[in-house]
């Protein structure tokens, strides 16, 4: 069940670090204070050093295929119908 909530918090915050990466207005300080805080919970509720370490290797990972596909789709110039 951590490996759950491993996986949650680190899909969640790097989400989270592609939606600042990418908007271009005021609003984008909103997900870094949201990456911020989720960071926050996670290192409170789990207090291993490998846990710790594991859940920022996976976000940043995660964060560049994340910010990798929105470039991607992007230059693809696909239009909602």
């Amino acid at each position: 069940m951590r490996i759950l909530w491993l996986f949650t918090y680190s899909i969640v915050c790097a989400l989270l670090l592609t939606f600042f990466s990418n908007i271009h207005d005021f609003t984008k300080y909103i997900f870094s204070l949201g990456a911020l805080y989720l960071g926050m919970r996670f290192f409170r509720r789990f207090e291993g050093i490998g846990f710790r370490i594991w859940f920022i290797a996976i976000a940043v990972v995660l964060y560049f295929i994340f910010s990798l596909i929105y470039a991607l789709y992007t230059q693809m110039g696909i239009t909602a119908p």
